[in-house]
């Protein structure tokens, strides 16, 4: 089992602590909105020394927050544009694995016409976003964040039909967003699932609280039976990494 570490911040990163225990990184300081270029700049320089020959699984979380690649409005496709490119520009300069980007999918537009149209609309951006990012030649994960079932998701990533983009399923908002056992999200996505957000809440809010030691026996077993087995990255607060990741494995 591949496990990796989201870090809000960099000082959360040590690279020799994460090499002992054999687990990657992801991520994380890139999704806030307000990052002036000079900040970013700086990020960029200072996480390219800490992963220089880091070996194990690099991730990168992209910007969300009110961003929508294929909404109506054009001033907003192209702010959204604009930020998922210069997320796949950090991700070409620092040699990342996977760079994650919520669906952005809205369960209220169910009717039929226009999900096939935001589908396809969804298919035409990441086919030109990726053709103009030739430097970028990791994975994109799609992250379902508001839908209510995992068809939501699954339509998309059927309609986008690249090999680079998959799915990081989030067990948290999963769990937030709908009734629906978590068995069956991972059966009907497990063709795509590459990663998955692990933490857990009571179904009110996304606490991304600490899943216990029976939540974690109930995800491995859920991964054994329909034979998968993506990335795990701990998105909760982690007080000893090293006792943490033994509990993921051991249990």
């Amino acid at each position: 089992m591949k496990i990796v570490k989201c870090v809000s911040t960099i000082e959360e990163f040590s690279p020799v602590d994460f090499k002992k225990l054999n687990i990657g990184v992801e991520i994380q300081d890139f999704v806030e909105p307000n990052l002036k270029e000079i900040e970013i700049e700086k990020l960029v320089s200072q996480y390219k020394t800490l992963l220089r020959d880091f070996p194990y699984t690099k991730s990168l979380h992209g910007p969300f927050l009110d961003l929508k690649p294929v909404s109506p409005d054009e001033d907003i496709r192209n702010i959204s544009y604009k930020k998922y490119f210069r997320t796949l520009e950090i991700a070409s300069k620092l040699d990342i694995d996977y760079v994650i980007f919520h669906s952005q999918i809205n369960p209220w537009l169910s009717e039929p016409l226009i999900k096939s149209l935001n589908n396809k609309q969804n298919k035409e951006f990441w086919n030109s976003i990726l053709k103009e990012a030739k430097d970028f030649d990791g994975t994109v994960l799609l992250e379902n964040i508001f839908e209510e079932d995992p068809f939501f998701l699954k339509e998309l990533i059927e309609t986008i039909d690249m090999p680079n983009v998959k799915i990081c399923l989030d067990i948290g908002h999963a769990k937030l967003r709908t009734n629906e056992d978590l068995g069956k999200w991972i059966e009907e996505l497990k063709p795509y699932i590459e990663y998955i957000h692990f933490h857990w809440n009571e179904g009110l809010y996304d606490e991304h609280n600490r899943p216990e030691d029976k939540n974690i026996k109930y995800i491995k077993e859920l991964l054994l039976r329909h034979n998968i087995n993506p990335i795990i990255a701990l998105e909760y607060k982690v007080y000893n990494l090293k006792e943490e990741v033994q509990r993921i494995k051991l249990k």
